[in-house]
């Protein structure tokens, strides 16, 4: 085996690990207020309907790297517990377009602040990287995405 076949199994590993402690993370509940919490794949799903205000349930699912009847799945669920709200497009009635609620904006507000704060973490230890390096950490990330996307074209079918 060489060297580059080794550090590359080094890394796959490595990038394993990482995958499951962020599974077991995404299972903790996340406290929005003193009695509410939210799982973080609801978290995700009001980020990802914040950011994407008005999106469809296609783009929603882009964003979130899931299929769009998980998306809309989860949209739902939220909007049983009032974070958010669908709509039929205005040009399109087959098309539903997700908002949200006011308390989906405070849990979205909430959950950006904490976030941020993990963020600013990983950029001040990332921080004494080159710009070079971090683009080539991106562009390694993509091959593996690019890979993962076309093993799951295999398994799945889209």
């Amino acid at each position: 085996m060489s060297n580059n076949e080794e550090a590359i199994r080094h890394m796959t590993s490595r990038l394993l690990r990482i995958i499951n402690k962020h599974d077991r993370i995404e299972e903790l509940p996340i406290r929005i207020a003193d009695d509410v919490e939210l799982t973080a794949r609801e978290i995700h799903t009001l980020q990802a309907i914040g950011q994407n205000e008005g999106g469809n349930m296609k783009t929603l699912a882009i964003t979130l790297g899931v299929t769009k009847s998980a998306v809309s799945q989860m949209v739902g669920k939220l909007e049983k517990k009032g974070y958010a709200r669908r709509e039929k497009a205005p040009d399109n009635n087959k098309e539903i377009q997700a908002f949200l609620t006011e308390s989906g904006w405070h849990a979205f507000k909430v959950h950006d602040k904490f976030h941020e704060r993990h963020m600013r973490t990983l950029f001040r230890r990332l921080e004494d990287f080159s710009d070079p390096q971090i683009a080539t950490v991106s562009a390694i990330l993509a091959v593996i995405e690019g890979v993962a996307d076309e093993r799951m074209e295999e398994l799945f079918g889209s």
